[in-house]
């Protein structure tokens, strides 16, 4: 009697252990399953901002808006990007440094705005799908601008921007279409 009771609780059991067993199997396949998902997911992301990118670069229509500026010796400023930027628009180019508070400045914004014809543009793509080299002068009324782009796949870029006078400005913030871009442009000189 004690024999066919233990037998007839191991049958009651056996299958729960069983599920369990294939539960958890299906819970880390299914986990498995996932990630590879989400990997390809990002993957494709990837590629498709690679790909908005090289467009923009060789269509010559992109915004470099900054979330901050820094200088030649490091010093860090953290700015507005829809007031601090730089527009590629074909073979016109802008740049502008404004203030969040807005006060003062040729621009009326707390900085300057300078509008010119791009007379040159040298790019150039870095080997091992990281990005974009480009260079570009840009002839303004205040002056010939050197900028200097290093543009990452993802869209993340850094320009240094030399003119004129000694000493160097550095944007660094992310790339955006030029349609897409929402900066405000202040007066010119």
């Amino acid at each position: 009697m004690r024999t066919s009771i233990l037998i007839l609780l191991a049958f009651m059991f056996f299958p729960a252990v069983l599920g369990q067993t294939k539960e958890s199997v299906d819970s880390k396949t299914q986990k498995e399953l996932r990630k590879e998902e989400k990997k390809r997911v990002r993957e494709a992301e990837k590629a498709q901002q690679a790909a908005i990118v090289d467009t923009m670069v060789n269509l010559r229509r992109f915004v470099l808006e900054a979330d901050y500026l820094s200088n030649q010796y490091g010093s860090r400023v953290v700015v507005s990007s829809n007031l601090n930027f730089i527009i590629v628009d074909s073979t016109r180019g802008t740049i502008q440094t404004a203030s969040i508070s807005g006060v003062g400045g040729p621009n009326m914004m707390g900085g300057i705005t300078a509008d010119g014809n791009i007379t040159q543009y040298e790019l150039t793509k870095l080997p091992k799908k990281r990005g974009y080299s480009l260079r570009l002068m840009i002839m303004t009324s205040v002056g010939i601008y050197d900028i200097f782009f290093n543009i990452s796949t993802d869209g993340s870029a850094s320009a240094t921007l030399g003119g004129n006078w000694g000493g160097k400005l550095n944007f660094h913030g992310n790339l955006v279409p030029l349609g897409l871009s929402r900066v405000y442009k202040g007066r010119s000189i």
